[in-house]
């Protein structure tokens, strides 16, 4: 997390955990799979709070903020993850589970897009694209602020709410 992915050295990683290379490769045998079952366990973390913040909100427009507001704020790997996530893997199955990410964040803009249109909190023709562009923005302001402070950060994410909301109503 501190020096991103590129930066880090298996060697790195072992005398962080008091271990040995030994130890690391028989139960890693790449540093991407170790990497890859560390943002397993964090990409679990943070849809399960998703999943509590989402029972919070009293609209779909505050659900649109908050998952915005979490996206923004939860940047234990971020930096770490936009590398891994841009570079060539050995493996056909992580880029696959990459793709399972994706489509999951992807997916929980689509349902709340839909609920608004349900609801008439707004009326959105084409969700499926309203979801990619809301997912790449995000990331997007993610990508690009990642070394700016929070404060920075959370107002690009409420102006980009504010406007993408206003754009579909």
């Amino acid at each position: 997390m501190k020096n991103g992915y590129n930066a880090t050295t298996t060697g790195d990683i072992v005398e962080y955990a008091r271990t040995s290379k030994g130890n690391s490769y028989y139960h890693f045998k790449t540093k991407e799979n170790l990497f890859f079952e560390t943002l397993n366990i964090e990409e679990e973390k943070w849809f399960g709070l998703w999943q509590e913040e989402e029972k919070k909100c009293q609209s779909n427009r505050e659900k649109f903020y908050r998952i915005n507001e979490l996206s923004v704020k939860m940047d234990q790997l971020q930096m770490a993850s936009i590398e891994f996530y841009s570079r060539e893997h050995e493996s056909t199955y992580i880029e696959e589970k990459i793709n399972e990410y994706e489509k999951r964040y992807a997916d929980i803009y689509y349902e709340i897009f839909s609920a608004g249109n349900r609801e008439n909190e707004w009326n959105i023709e084409d969700v499926e694209s309203a979801s990619q562009i809301a997912v790449t923005t995000i990331n997007g302001i993610i990508t690009f602020t990642i070394k700016s402070d929070i404060k920075k950060r959370m107002e690009l994410m409420e102006r980009f709410s504010k406007i993408f909301l206003k754009g579909v109503e």
